[in-house]
């Protein structure tokens, strides 16, 4: 099916007014203001700044005419979460993107982002060059739980950071001890 040049220009003019009259919706005006008062976009025409939450919902919408919220989104839900008015229930593409980012992992692709674009964002959303920790659990006889009492109290450290320390430390003079 071949298309005449009128017919072409017919749908972009129409596509167009369309678009021009969805920025001016005042759920597109909300989100993109709320991204903009966060510092996580730059609108090439002026915006108010928005400092409300934001529905999920609205974001997603948004995401249609503007794909760079798509992109920001599951980072954003991760590491800003007081940007949002978050729903019990998260769509389920999107609820599988979130869990994956937060094992540190490349999700799949997201609404037609790339998951390695969905991926970078999260380092430099927030604490900038910060990925989530994860948690992990522990038993520890009373014996150990006293002896890292004592190891963080004496070094003036938290005692995970005592037990990330202990860590990266055994693991130094293994590796080292692999070279020899």
């Amino acid at each position: 099916m071949t298309m005449d040049p009128t017919e072409i220009q017919a749908r972009a003019r129409r596509r167009l007014a369309m678009d021009r009259r969805a920025r001016k919706e005042p759920r597109y005006l909300r989100v993109i203001g709320r991204y903009v008062s966060a510092g996580l976009l730059e609108a090439n025409h002026p915006v108010a700044e928005h400092a409300e939450p934001i529905t999920v919902e609205d974001v997603l919408y948004v995401g249609r005419l503007e794909p760079r919220v798509l992109e920001l989104l599951p980072a954003a839900l991760i590491k800003t979460p007081r940007m949002f008015v978050i729903p019990k229930a998260l769509p389920a593409d999107l609820k599988a993107v979130v869990n994956s980012l937060r094992q540190s992992k490349e999700p799949a692709d997201f609404r037609g982002v790339k998951g390695a674009k969905l991926l970078s964002w999260l380092s430099r959303i927030g604490r900038k060059n910060k990925l989530p920790s994860r948690l992990k659990s522990f038993r520890l006889q009373a014996e150990e739980q006293r002896l890292l009492e004592r190891v963080s109290q004496r070094l003036q450290l938290s005692e995970t950071d005592v037990v990330r320390k202990a860590l990266r430390e055994l693991a130094a003079k293994e590796l080292l001890a692999d070279k020899k």
